[in-house]
C-alpha cells in the first residue's frame, strides 16, 4: 500500500498555513490597523478593527481548525509506516496518541476562537449599548489576547505535538539513516517543550508571554513537517525500508 498520500497531506498543511500567513500580511498592508490612542487598550483597538473586517479571524481560524483535523492522518500514517518494528510498538503508540491528541486540541482551540470572536464582533456592531459593547470587548480580550481559548489550549496541543515529533524524529533518523533530519527534529521538539512550558508557567499567573518566540518555533515545526512529508512522497521513508 502506497503511503505517499500521507506526505501530500503534510504538504497541503504547510501550504495552507503559509497561504493564510501571506493573505493576512497582505490584508494588514492594505488595511492597516490604526495606532493606539491615549487611554485605549489593545482589546478596544482590536475589536474596533476586526468589527470592520468581520469574517477575517473567523475564516482564518475556522479553516485552520478543519486543516488540523485533517492533519490527524500524519501521526497515524507515520505510525503505520513504523509499525513493523515490534520493539518500537510502545513508543510508536505513544507518538500516535500524542500526535492525534495534539492536532485534535489544536482544531478544537481554533474553532472555539473562530466562533467566539466572531460572536463578539457581531455583538459589538449590532448593539449600541455600552455595557453590551464592553462585554463583547471582554470576550475578545479573554479569548484571543489573554489566552482563554488560544494559548491555554495551544500549550496542551503543542506539548503533545512535540512529544510526537521527538519520538518519530528519533526513530526515522535511526531507521532511515537521516542524522541531520533527526537532529533538527529533536531540536524543534525540545524548543517546543521549552517555549510552551515557560508559557504555561506565566499563564498560570495570568500573564501571556513567549508568544512571539513560540510563533518562530512554529515556523520551524512547519519546516520539519514539510521535510518529513517530502521524504514520504519521495519514498525515502517507506515501510519496506525499515530495518
Amino acid at each position: 500500500m502506497s503511503v505517499k498520500w500521507i506526505g501530500w497531506v503534510g504538504i497541503l498543511h504547510v501550504l495552507f498555513i503559509v497561504g493564510w500567513i501571506v493573505y493576512n500580511l497582505s490584508h494588514y498592508l492594505i488595511y492597516p490597523a490604526p495606532l493606539l490612542e491615549d487611554g485605549q487598550s489593545l482589546a478596544e483597538l482590536g475589536i474596533l478593527y476586526y468589527s470592520e473586517h468581520r469574517g477575517l479571524l473567523g475564516f482564518d481560524h475556522g479553516s485552520k481548525s478543519l486543516m488540523m483535523l485533517l492533519s490527524i492522518v500524519l501521526p497515524v500514517g507515520i505510525f503505520y509506516i513504523l509499525k513493523r518494528d515490534s520493539a518500537f510498538d510502545l513508543l510508536n503508540m505513544l507518538a500516535l496518541v500524542a500526535g492525534v491528541v495534539g492536532f485534535t486540541l489544536y482544531s478544537l482551540s481554533l474553532m472555539l476562537q473562530a466562533v467566539t470572536v466572531e460572536y463578539a464582533f457581531q455583538l459589538f456592531v449590532s448593539n449600541n449599548d455600552a455595557s453590551a459593547q464592553a462585554f463583547a470587548t471582554l470576550i475578545y480580550d479573554w479569548t484571543m489576547l489573554q489566552g482563554g481559548f488560544s494559548v491555554s489550549i495551544y500549550i496542551l496541543a503543542n506539548l503533545s505535538l512535540a512529544t510526537w515529533l521527538l519520538i518519530h524524529s528519533k526513530k526515522i533518523a535511526r531507521d532511515f539513516k537521516m542524522k541531520v533530519f533527526g537532529v533538527f527534529g529533536m531540536t524543534v521538539g525540545f524548543l517546543h517543550i521549552g517555549g510552551y512550558s515557560v508559557s504555561w508557567f506565566f499563564l498560570m499567573q495570568g500573564s501571556q508571554v513567549m508568544h512571539e518566540v513560540n510563533e518562530v518555533v512554529g515556523v520551524l515545526w512547519l519546516v520539519w513537517l514539510a521535510w518529513v512529508s517530502l521524504y514520504i512522497i519521495n519514498g525515502k521513508i517507506n515501510r519496506s525500508e525499515i530495518n
